[in-house]
């Protein structure tokens, strides 16, 4: 691996240098400085991941902020008994398996159920805290400051996961074409010296 990267790093300086070489041709400069500027690309991408992922957890704050002002924990009543319930995306998993059932909560002079995930050895009559609106109505809760801030890395390593693989994918893409137009390039030039014509140098 460190062989590999000394050998890129001398082909880089070779194609860029200002000295004259007669074996570098024009795609040779070309493919270099296009290397380059997708390397300072993947550099950058660092900080600019760490940016957004600080820019995404502020938003989140705030979003989980204003969900916090707009909804409330109230208590509600078991009223069925409990049921499995086993996520089909996780069904293999058996931290997956978690128990649901019918509860009751009254906001004002209004009623309302819905189905929640409560405890297993939950039974009716327990109590069970759900989040509702202004309304009554359930909604989800807010998230925590640990939950926004998983969420926060993960975009920001997303993020950096695609700038890297993206930049690195086109540094592949751009030498792969740069050979191809050498070896066509060489091809013509050796076909002609066989020819009877002389090597441009070029």
């Amino acid at each position: 691996m460190g062989a590999a990267l000394k050998a890129h790093a001398a082909w880089l300086v070779n194609a860029l240098s200002i000295g004259r070489n007669p074996l570098r041709r024009p795609i040779d400069r070309l493919a270099a400085g296009l290397t380059l500027m997708l390397l300072m690309v993947a550099m950058i991408a660092v900080p600019v991941s760490g940016m957004f992922g600080e820019s995404m957890h502020r938003d989140l704050s705030e979003r989980a902020r204003q969900a916090a002002g707009a909804s409330r924990p109230v208590t509600a009543v078991v009223t069925s008994p409990p049921s499995l319930s086993i996520p089909v995306s996780e069904v293999y998993s058996q931290d997956a398996v978690s128990s649901t059932a019918v509860a009751e909560w009254r906001t004002g002079l209004h009623e309302h159920s819905s189905r929640v995930q409560v405890p297993s050895g939950a039974k009716v009559g327990d109590p069970v805290e759900v989040w509702v609106d202004q309304r009554g109505e359930r909604v989800p809760p807010p998230p925590d400051a640990s939950a926004v801030t998983a969420s926060a890395v993960f975009a920001a390593l997303l993020l950096l996961v695609v700038l890297e693989i993206g930049s690195f994918a086109l540094i592949g893409a751009v030498q792969a074409a740069a050979r191809r137009v050498a070896m066509h390039a060489w091809a013509r030039e050796w076909d002609y010296v066989q020819g009877g014509g002389t090597w441009s140098q070029r």
